[in-house]
């Protein structure tokens, strides 16, 4: 099973766009999703899309960590 563009571009559109809670939620669905008995390509599409989900989550993550963290940076006279 393969994705084509459009379904490809909808993911990245959501993952860019979604909240936190909504990124948890489809995490769930797609953790789901891989634990139900399905053929090796459907697994393994299921696996990338929830490998995407985690890497935008940690992300997130990192982005928010460096904006608590902010260190001032000097003026340039």
């Amino acid at each position: 099973m393969r994705l084509n563009r459009e379904c490809w571009n909808t993911l990245d559109t959501f993952l860019d766009t979604a909240s936190d809670a909504e990124l948890a939620d489809a995490k769930a669905v797609v953790f789901e999703l891989m634990a139900s008995p399905s053929d090796r390509e459907t697994r393994a599409l299921a696996k990338t899309v929830y490998r995407l989900i985690i890497d935008e989550s940690r992300i997130r993550q990192v982005f928010a960590q460096r904006q608590r963290v902010a260190r001032p940076l000097p003026a340039l006279a």
